[in-house]
């Protein structure tokens, strides 16, 4: 059975979706870097970042299973945040999401660049696709593809 990865633009009603894709997807390592998790500072952080960020919501089999957030600036994009589900994660999607980037980044001729706190193991997905570290800002390590 062929499954669909669907990613349609966040709507309002996706406020409390998109917040706990967030605090599943990234409480952990922000903990580790900042320190305590600030619940209402968080969810005003999520609120805002929606109402001002071009979030698409990630669809599988036409169930929501994650956000990615991605600016499309004239000379390169840069993907700001992608989240999975921790349910859906494992399973090559991430993989699939970023690699559906690359491609479209490659077909307008611009680099696709990323931004991941040293805790977080995604940016081994990351080098897995290619990515190369460009500088390393502690506690954030830039990358760049091609």
């Amino acid at each position: 059975m062929s499954h669909k990865v669907g990613i349609r633009p966040a709507t309002p009603e996706d406020r409390e979706l998109f917040y706990e894709l967030r605090h599943d997807g990234f409480r952990t390592y922000a903990e580790a870097v900042f320190g305590p998790w600030d619940e209402t500072r968080q969810r005003a952080s999520a609120a805002r970042d929606l109402d001002e960020l071009p979030v698409e919501i990630i669809e599988y089999d036409g169930d929501p299973v994650g956000y990615q957030i991605l600016l499309r600036h004239p000379d390169h994009w840069f993907l700001d945040e992608i989240a999975i589900a921790a349910a859906e994660r494992n399973r090559g999607l991430g993989t699939q999401l970023v690699s559906m980037i690359m491609t479209a980044a490659r077909a307008l001729d611009l680099p696709l660049r990323l931004s991941v706190l040293h805790v977080n193991p995604a940016q081994r997905l990351y080098a897995r696709l290619g990515f190369r570290i460009t500088r390393v800002e502690h506690p954030r390590i830039k990358m760049e593809w091609p």
